[in-house]
């Protein structure tokens, strides 16, 4: 049976990368919550999807002000993880002189619970640099184009028509964001890891029902 991950928290009923959300996803039955994270001013992590936030790089907005309007820290959003809750991390690609300054922050703040974190990216460097720093935390690559080689744990548009040739070879799937039953049902009868959804409680009703 698949994981069910909400996606950003739980996009379908609160705002993206929530506190609030982080919470409600649990309460309806998730067994984790996917969140996006990049570096705020100062070098803490935060949760926050887009590049910008006010047309300023989320990377010039200090802590306190992006705390006044209810973005949280990934520091907090660990700590709102239950026990046995997985948390799926996003880092979004950075330059590399930043992903290098503030990489220790980052894994400082995942450590407490590295056993049950998936560190996702579209960023090689950036998983490679984990894999460096916090050995033994799992990893996927997102990706749009198959190069010709592949790594262990892919994260994939469940779209894509090579699903079922990965899955033949052994490799973990993590499909997202899959929001309509039938597709829901679809993977779980492949076989894949997990189901990342908008909706969680309705994943978990279908995953499970």
């Amino acid at each position: 049976m698949p994981l069910v991950i909400g996606h950003r928290g739980f996009a379908a009923r609160f705002p993206d990368n929530s506190l609030a959300g982080v919470r409600a996803a649990f309460a309806v039955g998730a067994d984790g919550v996917e969140v996006d994270v990049r570096p705020c001013a100062g070098g803490a992590w935060v949760c926050h999807h887009d590049r910008l936030r006010g047309g300023r790089r989320v990377a010039l907005w200090s802590l306190a002000a992006l705390r006044r309007d209810g973005v949280p820290t990934l520091a907090e959003v660990v700590a709102a993880v239950p026990d046995g809750g997985w948390l799926f991390v996003e880092v979004k690609p950075l330059p590399a002189r930043e992903l290098a300054a503030y990489l220790g922050r980052l894994v400082d703040s995942l450590a407490p619970r590295a056993a049950r974190t998936r560190v996702i990216s579209s960023s090689l460097p950036a998983l490679a640099a984990i894999e460096d720093a916090l050995p033994g935390v799992s990893r996927s690559w997102v990706f749009g184009e198959l190069p010709d080689w592949l790594p262990n744990g892919l994260e994939l548009s469940p779209r894509h028509t090579l699903v079922e040739a990965l899955l033949g070879e052994g490799r973990p799937l993590h499909p997202w964001t899959v929001n309509r039953p039938g597709r829901i049902r679809a993977l779980v009868e492949l076989g894949v890891a997990s189901i990342t959804s908008n909706d969680p409680a309705l994943a978990a009703g279908v995953v499970r029902g």
